[in-house]
C-alpha cells in the first residue's frame, strides 16, 4: 500500500520583480529536492502550492517508545524541515497523493490518515478538496451538498453525467481509492541557490546575512541527495554602472570565488564558516546585485557508526571544518597531511596531500599506511624538517679554516633517479649552527659544487 506525504505551502508568497510564477516554481523545486531525504520519490504541483514525497516503508525509521507507529514523528520532522527553509506549511500522510493534499490543506494541524481510512478522512472536508470543476461545485452547492460525505451519499448513477471527465477519479476518491500517480522531480546535476537583491550591498556583514540563507538552502538540497560538497562556487553580479572599467558593457560584470574544500562538508554552519573565512579578506569592488551559491563538486556523504560506550571526540567533528576554513583563508592546497612517498631523493620523500584525497593515495603513487615506503630510507640520520628553498652557506667546510663550521658527513647519494633528474652526486651531513641554534642538515652537490642547508634535525 502506497503511503504519500503531502506538504501544502500555506500562503506561499515569493517577492520577485521579474517572474513571480517562476520564483514560486523554483521554491517548490527546492523543497521537493530537499525532501528526498525522507523518500525516494518527490513531486510538486505549481497550481496547488503542494509538494509530495513517497514515504512508503519509511515509518519504521522514525519509531520510538513514544511513537510505535513512526508516522506521526515523520510528519513532524517533515514540517520542521520545510520550516527551516523559511516556509509555512501543513503536512499529512495518507494512502494517495490527492487525499494527503486535501487533508493537509483543510485540516488545522499535521495529520496521519490511518491505512484504508481515506474515505473517512475525506468525509468532513468541503467539496473544494476534490479535483472538481468550478461549475460542478456550484451545481452541487445548489443541491445542498457541502462536504465530501454529503456527496458520497448521493447515488453514483445520478452523478456520472454531471461530473463529466472527472467522474471516474471522483468516484474512486469517494470510495477511498486514490491512485493518482506522482511525476518524479529530477533535480539538476549541480545544486545551486540564488538570490536577487532589491539594492546593491557593499559590506561584508550584509553579504554574510545573505549567504547564511543560501547556505541553509544548499545544505538542505545536498542532504536530500546524501552528498557532501567538496568544491563551492560563489558568483556575484555587480552593479555595472559602479563597477570599474565597466563602461560600454551590455552585461553586468561578475566576480567568481572558487573554494576547494580540504574535506567534504554538508552542514549549513560548516559551509557558512568556510565562506566567512574567505570573505574576511575579500574586497567588494562594486555593489552586489545578486548572489549565486553552487556546489559544483559533490561526493557521497560518509556516515560513521557511533560507539555504544565510548563518547564521540568533539575534535574529530571540528577538525574537518577548521581545515576547510583555514584553506579558504590561505588558498587552495595549503592544508593537508604529510605522507611518505616512494622516492630516493630526500626532498621528494614527503608530500602534502589534501585531507579528502587520502583514499586516492594509491592512484597518486603515494605511500599508504600498509606500503613499503620506509624501505627507501637510508637507515642513517634523517632530517625532520626540509626547507622548500635551500640556504646557501659557503662557510660550511670540513677544514679548520677561520669562521668555518665543521660538517659531519653521514650519507651519500649517487645517481639517484638519474632517469628523471640527471646525474646526482650528493653528500649529506650535520652541522651545529650557533646563530639559530640548531642542528642543520647540510647538502653538498658535487655536480654543481654547491654547499647549502636543506633542512633541520630536531
Amino acid at each position: 500500500m502506497r503511503r504519500i506525504a503531502a506538504v501544502f505551502l500555506a500562503n506561499l508568497r515569493i517577492e520577485c520583480v521579474r517572474s513571480e510564477m517562476g520564483a514560486v516554481q523554483d521554491a517548490l523545486a527546492r523543497i521537493a529536492e530537499s525532501l528526498l531525504i525522507f523518500g525516494i520519490t518527490t513531486s510538486f504541483a505549481l497550481e496547488r502550492n503542494a509538494v509530495w514525497v513517497d514515504v512508503t516503508g519509511c515509518a519504521h525509521l522514525h519509531r520510538s517508545s513514544l511513537d510505535p507507529n513512526g508516522e506521526p514523528t515523520l510528519v513532524k520532522r517533515i514540517g520542521l524541515h520545510v520550516s527551516a527553509m523559511h516556509h509555512v506549511c501543513k503536512v499529512a500522510i495518507a494512502d494517495g497523493a490527492m487525499v494527503a493534499l486535501a487533508v493537509a490543506q483543510y485540516e488545522k494541524s499535521e495529520t496521519v490518515v490511518a491505512p484504508r481510512g481515506n474515505a473517512a478522512a475525506l468525509a468532513p472536508l468541503p467539496l473544494r478538496s476534490l479535483p472538481l470543476p468550478e461549475d460542478a461545485i456550484h451545481w452541487l452547492a445548489k443541491l445542498g451538498l457541502e462536504t465530501v460525505g454529503d456527496l458520497a451519499r448521493v447515488p453514483r448513477s445520478s452523478l456520472g453525467l454531471r461530473l463529466g471527465a472527472a467522474a471516474p477519479q471522483i468516484m474512486a476518491l469517494l470510495a477511498g481509492d486514490d491512485r493518482t500517480p506522482l511525476t518524479p522531480h529530477v533535480p539538476p546535476v549541480v545544486p545551486e541557490e540564488a538570490v536577487t537583491l532589491e539594492y546593491g550591498i557593499e559590506s561584508t556583514e550584509a553579504l554574510l546575512f545573505v549567504m547564511k540563507r543560501l547556505c541553509a538552502g544548499l545544505s538542505a538540497r545536498v542532504a536530500g541527495r546524501a552528498m557532501a560538497i567538496t568544491q563551492l562556487e560563489v558568483v556575484f553580479d555587480l552593479d555595472r554602472a559602479m563597477a570599474p572599467d565597466a563602461r560600454g558593457k551590455t552585461t553586468a560584470p561578475r566576480a567568481v570565488l572558487n573554494l576547494a574544500l580540504s574535506t567534504p562538508l554538508s552542514e549549513a554552519a560548516e559551509v557558512l564558516g568556510v565562506i566567512r573565512a574567505r570573505l574576511d579578506s575579500y574586497t567588494i569592488e562594486a555593489p552586489i546585485l545578486s548572489v549565486k551559491l553552487r556546489g559544483i563538486e559533490t561526493v557521497p556523504r560518509q556516515r560513521s557508526q557511533l560507539h555504544l560506550f565510548v563518547p564521540e571526540a568533539k575534535a574529530e567533528r571540528m577538525i574537518p571544518r577548521l581545515a576547510a576554513e583555514i584553506e579558504a583563508a590561505l588558498g587552495p592546497g595549503s592544508v593537508g597531511t604529510l605522507h611518505l612517498t616512494n622516492r630516493w631523493l630526500p626532498e621528494q620523500r614527503s608530500r602534502l596531500v589534501p585531507l579528502h584525497a587520502s583514499r586516492a593515495l594509491g592512484r597518486l603513487g603515494l605511500a599508504t599506511p600498509d606500503s613499503h615506503a620506509g624501505a627507501l630510507l637510508s637507515g642513517a640520520l634523517e632530517p625532520t624538517r626540509w626547507l622548500s628553498k635551500p640556504i646557501s652557506c659557503p662557510n660550511l667546510v670540513t677544514s679548520s679554516a677561520p669562521n668555518s663550521v665543521k660538517v659531519r658527513w653521514v650519507a651519500r647519494l649517487e645517481a639517484g633517479e638519474w632517469w628523471d633528474r640527471g646525474l646526482t652526486q650528493r653528500d649529506y651531513g650535520t652541522a651545529w649552527i650557533d646563530a639559530v641554534p640548531a642542528v642543520a642538515w647540510v647538502e653538498c652537490d658535487h655536480v654543481q659544487n654547491i654547499i647549502s642547508i636543506r633542512g633541520w634535525v630536531d
